[in-house]
């Protein structure tokens, strides 16, 4: 498997030493920053907030190509803008057959089932319990990753767009855990596409998404921490074997899992 490495920016900003970040940016990561107490960052019209350490983070999009922009304020009256271009990554393919063809050409009544449960998922995404600044994550189950993030994706020789997460294949039943400490937004055992679902809200825009599971053992509303079981691997939804598609967003831009996953945290 090919080696990735996580970026992690420290943002110092003084008399004598200039903010720094990766530069450029990794297409299709999250990556993280520090300030000092008398400095706030803005990125697309809103504050990055930082933890109480000055920790801040945000994500690229994978399909991110022109540089993106920060405005950098330092007390009242010293105010600097940065443009960091961005580094892209290479994106394989991979053909996927023997998934059930009404989920790629939906009937009318399938289509306004899907409709109703994107406002559900949309409306979970919003929800932000926690103000922290998650700067580790644990592996959810251990196994062979059968797909990388970021392919194009083609179904039944179908192109339906690219893979918004990763695979991880483990047999039917096994314990997936909560990738970091958070807040169960949604929790619902038969979506069209993804069957059992489970989304955890870690702070700062953070999202968790654990998909096709057979059973599920957490309630919305539930506070997890990092290594909880919250449900088992399976087949359900639109899935040709029993695995575990995890997803990670910020503020709903697809970011790469695997980057970030680790063995333990400190």
């Amino acid at each position: 498997m090919i080696k990735k490495y996580f970026f992690i920016a420290l943002i110092i900003v003084s008399p004598v030493r200039a903010l720094t970040l990766p530069n450029p940016l990794p297409q299709g990561e999250l990556v993280y920053g520090q300030l000092e107490k008398t400095e706030r960052i803005y990125h697309k019209g809103f504050e990055l907030k930082p933890d109480e350490n000055g920790h801040f983070v945000f994500g690229v999009g994978r399909k991110q190509e022109e540089p993106l922009s920060f405005i950098v304020k330092k007390g009242l009256f010293s105010s600097k803008e940065i443009n960091i271009p961005i580094k892209k990554r290479t994106w394989s393919s991979e053909r996927i057959d023997g998934v059930p063809q009404n989920t790629l050409t939906p009937s009318k009544e399938e289509k306004e089932r899907i409709a109703q449960e994107q406002k559900k998922l949309d409306a979970a995404r919003e929800k932000e319990d926690s103000n922290a600044v998650p700067l580790c994550f644990i592996w959810p189950v251990k196994g062979r990753i059968s797909s990388p993030f970021g392919k194009q994706r083609l179904y039944n020789g179908l192109v339906k767009g690219d893979h918004s997460g990763f695979d991880i294949a483990a047999p039917s039943g096994t314990p997936v855990k909560a990738i970091a400490d958070g807040w169960v937004q949604l929790s619902e055992e038969d979506l069209f596409y993804t069957g059992g679902t489970i989304f955890i809200e870690h702070g700062s825009g953070i999202f968790s998404g654990y998909s096709h599971l057979s059973k599920l053992h957490v309630p919305v509303g539930t506070f997890v921490q990092a290594g909880d079981v919250i449900g088992e691997v399976g087949s359900t939804g639109r899935a040709t074997g029993p695995h575990l598609h995890l997803t990670l967003t910020w503020r709903g831009i697809r970011v790469d899992p695997e980057v970030l996953l680790k063995d333990r945290c400190p």
